[in-house]
């Protein structure tokens, strides 16, 4: 497979000669001696095997200075040139190098482009080798040795947008990388006695199945998302020599679930950290408000209004302060008459909200999933679940395993034994009233508790499996495949969320094409500037803003991670790294 199909014949003798230059080159003589260094400092807060006994401290040094890269030309998958500015020609060195290496910075200053330019001069130099896939299921023996990972199917979709045709099959989701797969088994319960049906995910893919030896690269993508315990699953499954390049913004949100690994690797390995923000970036005033926010600079009230530009920014204040359920109601109205104008398109935009609960998303994706099902003519049916009740209808856009999903079609399941649902109707809605049916109670089972305390009694009677099937199968259409899955479990269907409104956090790693944020006073509690700059970056095209001024620029003046520079942040995440050790100990 040839795989310079996308390069000129001047720019690969470029990268070849580049490559060459570097492999006759001594590791020290990459270093600039005058470079600030703090990994001295930081030694303590490493655990000793993150530590090799070869790395000097002149080797983890944070900004390292390498000889300047000759200037040149590379080209981008459609062949269009790709200039490179010094720090991205210092980046894609060091990588083409063979060193681990981490690439910071914010949304503009390049790190898609510096991406693209790695990969190339990594399979141009023949450092990426060819990769035998021995198994994995989803590698493709023949491509080139590098593997593009990211924590979201989202976000790999992102990355095979600016990826070759050689390089797509290789980006992957982590959990793809280790091969995860249902593990069952059983548990006894400590209470019955019994032994109970248990099931988890878990990697397919370590010390005792190792990835291909093949890969001889591992990029790590959106590596903000990245906790550390995934991360060590990956280098568990990783005996052979591997290099690790990191890639990600720091001022992001941290993982849901741990630290980010991206933190403690500003510690470890050398960093290059992009702080030119592209001009035609800032034409954009997307980029130019996620700039403002991470400069820490509100925009005054009256100034509002300069920054709405048509199909591009909007930026509406509450006209006056509500409480949360009138905020909530308030929202619902708008994106109902934003769907019925066509302003807000499910299929293509998002909105974003800070909580789950509350004024949030759960109650926000109901008003919203509701009015879309009477505009489809859709039939709602009452599913039962196990212990709970949801509403459903086909069309519905959800999130299955994290996932893009639709639901394709409800059907009642011959395996469920427990409490009945109510029919299922046109004119039911999403939290169980029917105006058509005046005593729906009555039909409904009466209170919610005498639903629970039924449940549990069937439960009781007749064992778990009474109430682990759920009342209906529901087919669904993984929106990035043609693919179709069915569930018929409480536990899948539980997991089921309906996908009109996400918070910030499970939104990163993703792009849409039109992003609505809201938020409100009642958010204050997890508003921050990162969060903040999370949001606004999500939006590909245009970015439209539903918020108190107040809390928006308290937002803005609240910050996760300490310090402007580079050594202050890696200085806040030394702290970090302290107390993960304390807590290991």
């Amino acid at each position: 497979m040839n795989h310079n199909t996308t390069l000129t014949t001047t720019s690969r003798e470029r990268l070849l000669a580049l490559a060459k230059r570097l492999r006759e080159q001594s590791a020290p003589s990459l270093i600039n001696p005058e470079t600030q260094t703090i990994a001295e400092d930081i030694k303590d807060a490493i655990a000793p095997d993150t530590l090799t006994e070869t790395s000097s401290a002149s080797e983890r040094v944070l900004n390292t200075s390498l000889p300047e890269c000759p200037k040149g030309q590379i080209f981008d998958k459609y062949g269009n040139p790709i200039t490179l500015n010094d720090k991205q020609n210092q980046f894609v060195e060091l990588s083409v190098s063979g060193q681990s290496c981490v690439l910071i910075g914010a949304a503009g200053t390049g790190k898609t482009t510096c991406q693209q330019a790695v990969t190339t001069g990594l399979i141009t130099s023949g450092k990426a080798g060819i990769l035998q896939s021995l198994g994995h299921k989803h590698l493709q023996t023949g491509t080139p040795g590098i593997v593009i990972c990211a924590y979201t199917r989202r976000a790999v979709a992102n990355i095979r947008r600016n990826m070759p045709l050689d390089l797509q099959n290789n980006c992957i989701t982590i959990h793809k990388l280790l091969e995860y797969a249902p593990v069952y088994y059983e548990v006894m319960d400590p209470e019955t006695g019994d032994m109970k049906n248990k099931m988890c995910f878990e990697p397919s893919r370590g010390p005792g199945n190792p990835l291909p030896s093949t890969i001889r690269v591992i990029i790590f993508e959106e590596s903000s998302m990245l906790g550390t315990e995934l991360y060590e699953e990956v280098i568990a499954a990783c005996p052979h020599n591997v290099q690790l390049i990191f890639l990600g913004d720091i001022q992001q949100l941290p993982p849901v679930f741990g630290p980010a690994i991206l933190g403690f690797k500003l510690l470890e390995l050398p960093v290059v950290e992009l702080t030119e923000v592209y001009r035609q970036a800032l034409e954009s005033p997307i980029i130019s408000l996620a700039h403002r926010i991470l400069s820490a600079k509100p925009i005054p009230v009256g100034e509002y209004k300069d920054w709405n530009i048509p199909d591009k920014m909007t930026i509406r204040p509450w006209k006056k302060k509500i409480d949360a359920l009138n905020a909530l109601l308030t929202t619902g109205t708008v994106f109902k008459t934003f769907a019925d104008e066509g302003i807000y398109d499910p299929e293509e935009d998002i909105i974003l909200i800070p909580f789950n609960k509350s004024f949030g998303t759960d109650e926000l994706n109901k008003i919203i999933a509701n009015h879309l099902a009477k505009k489809r003519g859709e039939t709602t049916y009452q599913i039962i679940a196990g212990f709970f009740k949801i509403y459903l209808s086909p069309g519905d856009k959800v999130l299955y395993d994290k996932e893009d999903a639709t639901i394709l079609k409800i059907e009642t399941n011959p395996a469920y034994t427990g409490a009945q649902p109510i029919h299922p109707s046109k004119t039911l809605d999403y939290w169980g009233h029917d105006p058509v049916i005046q005593d729906i109670e009555d039909m409904d089972g009466g209170d919610p508790m005498d639903f629970l305390l039924a449940q549990t009694a069937n439960a009781a009677k007749d064992g778990e499996e009474r109430v682990r099937k759920c009342s209906h199968i529901i087919t669904l259409q993984m929106n990035d495949s043609d693919t179709e899955v069915i569930i018929d479990t409480a536990g899948d269907v539980n997991s089921l969320l309906l996908g009109y409104a996400l918070t910030v956090h499970k939104s990163q790693g993703s792009e849409w094409r039109k992003v609505f944020f809201v938020c409100h006073q009642s958010h204050a509690t997890m508003l921050q500037r990162e969060l903040l700059y999370t949001a606004v970056t999500r939006a590909r095209e245009e970015l439209y803003i539903i918020c108190e001024p107040e809390t928006f620029t308290n937002g803005i003046l609240s910050q996760r991670v300490k310090g402007n520079t580079l050594e202050e942040k890696a200085e806040f995440f030394k702290g970090k790294a302290k107390d993960r050790l304390e807590k290991l100990s």
